[in-house]
């Protein structure tokens, strides 16, 4: 499995080159990403991921299990950025279906798992910060 289209397109996005990702597209792919956001279509796709390399100085996905079921692939990773800000993240837990079809990559979804808990979600009502699981209010 060291040519799935999985490897090629982290190997592109690891590369931070979008055209050799839209090279493994098709044109009407659809795509989730990990803070929810999806895409229908190469375009908005670009789009999508225009912003999010905008942000990095460089990434690196290590796949730790992989799996292929007819036009499924499926992959589990861990993912590290830096950003332009020279902030280092590392190894944060990812995964990603891929479902091809005849035009390339028609479906693609990556999950993460680095959120924070329901229970410390802002809803933009909240002033003050969450402490433990207890509200403080600010000073």
């Amino acid at each position: 499995m060291n040519d799935s289209p999985i490897e090629k397109l982290l190997a592109a996005i690891d590369g931070l080159d979008l055209d050799a990702v839209m090279a493994l597209v098709a044109p009407d792919v659809r795509v989730l990403v990990v803070d929810g956001r999806r895409a229908e279509g190469a375009d908005a796709m670009r789009e999508v991921l225009e912003e999010f390399v905008g942000t990095l100085r460089s990434t690196n996905h290590r796949i730790t299990a992989r799996w292929h079921v007819d036009d499924v692939w499926i992959a589990e990773m861990e993912a590290s950025y830096e950003l332009r800000s020279f902030m280092q993240i590392e190894s944060l837990p990812r995964a990603v279906v891929l479902r091809e079809g005849p035009d390339g990559i028609a479906e693609l979804r990556f999950y993460g798992a680095h959120e924070h808990p329901v229970n410390e979600h802002d809803t933009g009502k909240e002033w003050g910060n969450l402490v433990r699981g207890r509200w403080i209010p600010p000073v």
